[in-house]
């Protein structure tokens, strides 16, 4: 039967027994790893199928082709497995590679052959990856292409012909023995440029098990340079040859069962290939591996750290390969023989390289005083420490004393002082377990995920990070860089960012027992009386900063007033400052916007001019601003009693948030409003990376206009950070939102802004609800934020000012949230002045001012409770 007709009931008959033998092999092999069988030994069994199967599909192609055909595609062809595939360590539903690989020139037969295993295969359930090639050709490619290269190191054949294999087997290896160093550079190229793709820190909260720093691949690409540099890749034999120690062999293959069996759940469960260990999955597979919860730990949180614990020890192994693979360029070797120079006969210092002498590896062997004294000097001298000398202390460090010694912290505090390279430095000294004999805390903190979706980092990652933003700070030319760039301790800004989360993972409240760690760090290092009540205020204090500026109206004397109290030294505000930027930065990409440094930095000049006698008095800072605006009135305007009267009824926060100029346009545009008619306009403050909107409604009290325009700008797809109201002379009332607009983040068009401005205009009075436009994504994420333990809920805060009661709600956001809340409170008879929209956590949270339609503060117990219960029940709808 010619090979390219329809098949034979019999063959087709053979196709439906092999797909179910391989989906009920399939069945077979997830059963033992439900039942917990090692990672590695489920992908063999998993090849040993998929083998049997492609055997099974080539000997029955070859059986259709006449007998002198098929011997020919015998003797000068072999079907080869390679890949993942060819390691034996397939996942469940990845690709099957195969290449097959022929002598001479490609004929008819071949490619019928190709083309029916191509078929078959895909008929009976697998996903085949295939090529066609001649030995010759498949090296060309190899040596013209890394990926390639490197997806043919493990090939093994399955079907075939063993001389054109070995031929292909003798000719690859001699085309990477002759370039060793070309090749690796290679590996190395390609394995960095899929690294950035998929995450820069083995520390993401959502990592790839299969391509992320640390996951699988970086096991693969380990074993491509052994290759490379040893001709072999099997770690076993690896290790029976000395080419990793003991300790490395049993730290890889550690990693490389539990990262197996986790790809391999993943699989299994979607039923199909699926790498991307989301929130969701981390929560399933932590409750199926029977990891157990803590008090302070969470199942889940227990099983990121080990993932994240193996994926560090495969990273850091990786990291080094790459460095000892990597060519040293002639120039250097030469300059090295020059210039290289010793430094109190315990290292020597090259043009790219700092390494230890023998005097200095046996002070490395023993002291982690000498560790950081080393990774010191690298940072100083713009040098990396050789490989060699780290492999010391990464392996020395787990025997170093914690005992602290005056001249240890002094060494300590040293290093922190200078903000050069120190990002760099922690890592690195976090790496090889040496910030640990400084910081024991530290060590409890090592992996420690934060199972929230505000945090991206883990909490040793995201403390070290925020070190680093601090020392950037250096570069900025802002009001923040300034205070940075001025202050003169800096020793011990770094230090509060170094322990302020090392609290977390316990049942008490992280600032509190973060509290203690300061007191328990000062007492180790020395520290005086009021360095040590400083640290103590910073790390109980480290959240107070951003949710007064984020949540509450910094335009309030109340709330300045209040602030100043808590820190009460110009000192410790400007550390609160520096220490919440620094750590709002190294949360995660993206969270830190130009409004909340804008918020963040009005909190601390204003904090700061209540705490200065020498500078103005803020309430002569205030009368400037309005009579500045008076000024800018026309002749024909200050005429008019009017524009007095409005002036007048203004609110403080408008004129400090506008140019006299500006106070005078939104005057302008009101004075024509009558007979209950609005008007709305808007402009992009780059100073705040949003657009702000500005109304005016006349007779607008009672009327709902605030959720009613709030819905307006949610239904148009942006996000509101800021909105406040105020009622001024004559029944008129102004409305100020700012918003940040996801279809134009630096800047939206001219025609947009006045298409939302007349949305805004139509919302008045309108009894239709708001539409709100669905968004891609947000279901998913809504999903994987209701994973968070923390439950929606309502506070209420009489105490701050005189007029307001301040409204907090928390709860999972969600589309249409802040305007059903708005119309709540309009429906309870509530008068908003101020708003904030914030995250906190897992949960948005939006704030309001309100009072009584009279004017009034809501007081009595029966009053409050029937706002929390109003609220409580839009909420409990947003859970349901």
């Amino acid at each position: 039967m010619p090979p390219d007709s329809s098949p034979a009931p019999r063959l087709r008959q053979e196709l439906i027994e092999a797909r179910e033998q391989l989906a009920a092999g399939r069945d077979a092999i997830r059963k033992q790893h439900d039942l917990g069988m090692p990672g590695v030994q489920v992908g063999r069994k998993l090849t040993a199928l998929a083998d049997a199967a492609l055997q099974r599909v080539a000997e029955s192609a070859l059986a259709d082709f006449p007998r002198p055909v098929a011997d020919r595609l015998r003797e000068r062809a072999v079907l080869v497995a390679h890949g993942g595939y060819g390691r034996r360590q397939m996942a469940p539903f990845s690709d099957v590679d195969v290449m097959l690989l022929h002598q001479g020139r490609v004929d008819r037969d071949v490619e019928r052959f190709a083309r029916r295993i191509t078929q078959d295969v895909f008929d009976i359930g697998l996903q085949l990856g295939q090529s066609l090639r001649t030995v010759d050709e498949s090296i060309r490619l190899a040596r013209q292409d890394a990926v390639i290269a490197s997806s043919l190191v493990e090939s093994r054949p399955l079907i075939g012909s063993e001389p054109v294999m070995d031929e292909f087997r003798d000719k690859f290896r001699r085309m990477i023995g002759r370039r060793v160093t070309a090749q690796c550079a290679d590996f190395i190229e390609a394995r960095r440029a899929e690294r950035d793709k998929y995450g820069e820190t083995v520390y993401l909260l959502e990592p790839n098990v299969k391509r992320s720093p640390g996951a699988l691949r970086d096991l693969h690409f380990l074993r491509w340079l052994w290759f490379a540099h040893a001709g072999e890749s099997d770690l076993e034999r690896l290790r029976m040859r000395g080419v990793i120690s003991k300790f490395d062999h049993r730290r890889l293959v550690t990693a490389r069962d539990f990262l197996m069996r986790v790809r391999n759940e993943l699989h299994f469960h979607a039923g199909q290939e699926r790498d991307l260990l989301i929130r969701v999955e981390q929560v399933r597979i932590a409750e199926k591996f029977e990891y157990y919860g803590s008090a302070g730990l969470l199942p889940v949180e227990r099983f990121m750290r080990d993932y994240f614990r193996h994926a560090g020890h495969v990273s850091f192994l990786a990291n080094r390969m790459t460095e000892l693979s990597a060519p040293k360029p002639t120039v250097e070797r030469v300059f090295d023989s020059v210039f290289t120079r010793r430094v109190e006969a315990d290292y020597q210092l090259g043009t790219r390289e700092i390494s230890a002498t023998q005097q200095g590896r046996a002070k490395l062997e023993r002291h982690a005083g000498e560790a950081l004294h080393l990774l010191d000097l690298a940072r100083v001298s713009d040098l990396r420490v050789a490989q060699d000398t780290n492999y010391l202390v990464y392996r020395s460090a787990p025997n170093y004393s914690n005992e602290v010694t005056p001249e240890r912290t002094r060494q300590f505090l040293d290093v922190l002082e200078n903000p050069h390279s120190l990002g760099w430095l922690l890592r690195r000294a976090h790496e090889l377990g040496v910030l640990e004999k400084f910081l024991p805390e530290f060590g409890r903190a090592r992996c420690l995920l934060q199972f929230n979706q505000y945090h991206k980092y883990t909490v040793d990652e995201h403390s070290i990070r925020a070190v680093e933003e601090a020392t950037r700070l250096l570069d900025q030319r802002s009001r923040v860089g300034s205070v940075y760039a001025a202050f003169d301790r800096k020793w011990l800004l770094h230090l509060a960012l170094l322990i302020h989360d090392l609290g977390k993972g316990q049942e008490e409240d992280h600032s509190i027992v973060g509290e203690r760690i300061a007191g328990e760090t000062a007492e180790r290092f020395g520290l005086s009386a009021s360095d040590r009540d400083t640290l103590m205020f910073l790390i109980r204090e480290h959240l107070s900063m951003n949710r007064i500026a984020l949540r509450r109206d910094i335009s309030n004397p109340d709330t300045i007033r209040a602030f100043a109290n808590l820190t009460q030294t110009t000192e410790r505000l400007t550390l609160l400052y520096l220490l919440t930027t620094a750590d709002m930065c190294a949360v995660g990409p993206e969270v830190m916007t130009k409004w909340k440094a804008d918020m963040l930095g009005s909190l601390y000049t204003r904090t700061l001019w209540l705490l200065q006698p020498d500078e103005d008095d803020p309430s002569t800072r205030r009368a400037a601003r309005r009579a500045a605006s008076w000024q800018a009135l026309s002749k024909q305007q200050q005429g008019d009693p009017w524009f007095k009267r409005q002036l007048d009824a203004m609110p403080e926060s408008f004129f400090a948030s506008h140019q006299p100029r500006e106070v005078v346009d939104t005057l302008s545009r009101l004075r024509s409003l009558t007979d209950g008619r609005g008007a709305a306009w808007g402009s992009y403050q780059s100073s705040l990376g949003a657009v702000e909107y500005l109304a005016g409604v006349h007779s607008g009290s009672g009327r709902g206009v605030f959720s009613s325009m709030a819905g307006a700008l949610s239904a148009a797809g942006l996000k509101i950070n800021q909105a406040e109201t105020a009622m001024l002379s004559d029944d008129l009332l102004l409305l100020r939102y700012v918003a940040q607009d996801p279809d134009a983040p630096t800047g939206a068009a001219p025609e947009r802004i006045f298409q939302i401005s007349r949305a805004m205009e139509r919302s008045i009075d309108s009894d239709a609800p708001p539409k709100f436009r669905r968004v891609w994504g947000a279901e998913a994420a809504q999903s994987q934020a209701a994973l968070s333990n923390q439950p929606p809920e309502v506070r209420l805060d009489a105490s701050l000012t005189n007029r307001w009661l301040i409204v907090e709600v928390f709860t999972i956001d969600r589309l249409g949230l802040l305007y059903e809340l708005a119309r709540a409170l309009h429906e309870l008879g509530l008068v908003i002045g101020f708003a904030k929209i914030g995250t906190s956590g897992d949960r948005v949270v939006d704030v309001f001012y309100v009072s009584e339609r009279d004017e009034s503060k809501p007081e009595s117990d029966h009053r409050l409770q029937e706002i929390r219960a109003r609220l409580e029940q839009v909420i409990g709808a947003s859970d349901s």
